[in-house]
């Protein structure tokens, strides 16, 4: 599965750790594609310097290491959503034919999208978890 990663659940998984950066830890373990767009990819870094500077460099570079597939972005916007910079993430995936957003995102989960799938970090954790018989 070819899941494009949401710049809130790259925040929450490397400056919070918690049930995102678990998640992260078992789909690095698994074979699912794991996409970081040009757009999504600029933004985490942006983040990163903006409100934890101190930690940006070491946390943006280790991120780096990690086993992402970084894709360029859309050149053009496709789809529709509520929340206008939600539409560059929505591009990319579809762009990349990525079966799936992971986003913690509230509209990108309740704006009933049909393709790609939409889940938050917690929906695919339980989802994994389940699956595994845990």
């Amino acid at each position: 599965m070819r899941i494009l990663i949401d710049t809130n659940v790259l925040v929450s998984a490397f400056v919070f750790g918690g049930k995102a950066g678990t998640l992260m830890n078992m789909l690095f373990e698994s074979s699912h594609e794991l996409l970081v767009s040009d757009y999504v990819d600029a933004e985490f870094k942006a983040i990163l310097e903006m409100k934890w500077k101190e930690k940006s460099e070491k946390v943006y570079s280790l991120y780096h290491k990690l086993p992402f597939v970084f894709c360029g972005s859309s050149p053009m916007p496709m789809g529709n959503l509520r929340d206008a910079k939600d539409i560059p993430v929505l591009s990319d995936a579809l762009f990349h034919h990525a079966d799936m957003i992971l986003s913690g995102d509230k509209d990108f989960i309740e704006a009933e999208i049909e393709r790609p799938l939409v889940f938050s970090p917690s929906m695919l954790y339980d989802y994994l978890i389940s699956q595994q018989g845990l």
